[in-house]
């Protein structure tokens, strides 16, 4: 049974049907004037040159990344017009105190609105309060100087870095506000666990550039296929038993499959108290190229310590919410590792998600479903290998796991795994970095004599299901 929508996400759905091109593919050169306002007067304002690399010729500009995350099918060109510095002062509250009006937008003499498909507007400015970017999720009508015309309108308070910013691009909030304008009305967010329940964190898929894209930046394959920038080509549905290839997202790959599309029999409801229902599970890869980049994929644990993050390679799970209708799904990163980050948490809660994709040799199971999802090859930087089952035992099933005793904790020289069925496993220890420092087949016994006094992580796997415990070992001597 469908949970009911709740009213925001209804207010939402009525707003975008408003803005032209929501959903619809975008394709071809987008053709953009931007009029940047210098309203503080203060001469630390970007110049037009400084403007001109962020958007168009730069290494690392909008109009580079566009085009590599389309695959070349859409790119952006146009004008940076000159500063405006006669203009009507910003006035009133929100919108009208961070950016010029629309009455003022659409009578600039020097612009022909007749041939853009989106105008953005460049503020500097000294009121503060303001968001750093804000757009229309789409073409709108307006009726300007030059007739009545329908274009996107985007507005940024925000600097170019050079030569670029920690996402890889001269801007991650232009390019995220562009995207908005593309017709995508969402943010990407993520699922992950906190007190024992999985909660929706807000811009929480970091790998996402309509997300927190703190770990990578192209869009998710949903956006892309949305797009029409992943076609039915590059996108294969799964509905039977098999081993899958699933190429790296970033690379042009015409004719490969780049994404894994799973339509599930049954609605997969993760957290039974909250709105979000899964029809459908995307399946990615991403070889961490290009604008995904990143040299520090690091994670600060709320105790001060750091995760290492130094296996980012694996299989992102995309959960996809399409209880308004099919062709507006909105897409959510499954945490498939949920236990807190580094046995701590992170010290900022969206970066729990850092750990999301699922490693080589790991299996999620989705619930109600009785589908298995099996990493089994990873070839970094290019392909990784799937087994999925459509006939799985549920993760529920019963598990000589359920059963176990870990004692002494504190330890000083010895580990004890106790239980009342027996099963084979795997007993991993781990130091807060997530170095493991001891493997353990079968053992009912792990010799901890030789290790320095502090804080571990004991990693028990039931072979036979792939359920899995971890508990926080105190070394005491």
């Amino acid at each position: 049974m469908k949970k009911p929508i709740t009213f925001l996400a209804l207010l939402f759905y009525s707003f975008f049907a408003q803005s032209q091109g929501v959903n619809d593919p975008l394709i071809g050169t987008q053709q953009v004037a931007i009029l940047p306002f210098d309203y503080a007067q203060d001469g630390n304002h970007q110049t037009i040159e400084v403007l001109e690399a962020g958007f168009f010729t730069g290494e690392y500009s909008i109009k580079n990344f566009i085009e590599e995350i389309s695959y070349g099918k859409a790119s952006i060109d146009g004008i940076v017009y000159p500063y405006r510095t006669n203009q009507p002062p910003l006035f009133g509250t929100g919108y009208t105190s961070c950016y010029p009006v629309d009455e003022v937008i659409i009578n600039q003499p020097d612009v022909d609105y007749s041939i853009i498909d989106g105008l953005i507007l460049s503020v500097h400015a000294n009121t503060g309060s303001c968001a750093a970017g804000t757009s229309t999720f789409g073409k709108l009508p307006f009726n300007t100087i030059d007739g009545f015309f329908e274009f996107r309108r985007s507005g940024f308070r925000t600097d170019f870095y050079f030569p670029n910013d920690f996402s890889e691009i001269t801007s991650s909030t232009v390019a995220h506000e562009l995207i908005h304008s593309f017709g995508i009305s969402f943010h990407s967010n993520s699922y992950i666990k906190v007190d024992g329940e999985y909660t929706i964190q807000a811009y929480g898929n970091l790998f996402d550039i309509m997300g927190l894209r703190s770990q990578a930046s192209h869009p998710c394959s949903l956006i892309k296929q949305q797009k029409g920038w992943l076609t039915d080509n590059e996108i294969e549905n799964v509905s039977a038993a098999g081993t899958y290839r699933i190429y790296a997202l970033e690379k042009t790959l015409p004719g490969q499959t780049q994404a894994l599309v799973i339509d599930l029999p049954e609605e997969l409801d993760i957290q039974p108290n909250d709105a979000i229902l899964f029809n459908k599970l995307y399946l990615e890869y991403r070889g961490l190229t290009g604008f995904d980049y990143r040299w520090n994929r690091n994670v600060n644990l709320s105790d001060g310590t750091t995760y290492i993050n130094d296996d980012p390679h694996g299989l992102l799970i995309v959960g996809a919410d399409c209880q308004l209708n099919d062709d507006f799904c909105i897409p959510v990163l499954i945490d498939t590792h949920p236990e807190p980050i580094g046995g701590v948490g992170a010290n900022y809660l969206p970066h729990e998600a850092s750990d999301a994709p699922l490693k080589l040799g790991e299996t999620y199971f989705v619930d109600n479903n009785e589908i298995s999802i099996e990493v089994v090859n990873v070839v970094e930087g290019n392909y990784i290998d799937v087994s999925i089952n459509f006939s799985a035992l549920s993760i529920t099933e019963v598990s000589g796991i359920d059963t176990l005793k870990i004692y002494p904790n504190p330890a000083s020289s010895v580990i004890n795994i106790d239980f009342k069925e027996a099963f084979s496993f795997t007993a991993n220890l781990y130091d807060l970095r997530g170095r493991l420092i001891s493997s353990n087949f079968n053992s009912k016994n792990i010799d901890v004599s030789g290790f320095t006094n502090g804080m571990y992580l004991l990693e028990i796997s039931d072979l036979n299901s792939s359920r899995k415990i971890i508990e926080k070992i105190i070394i005491s001597k």
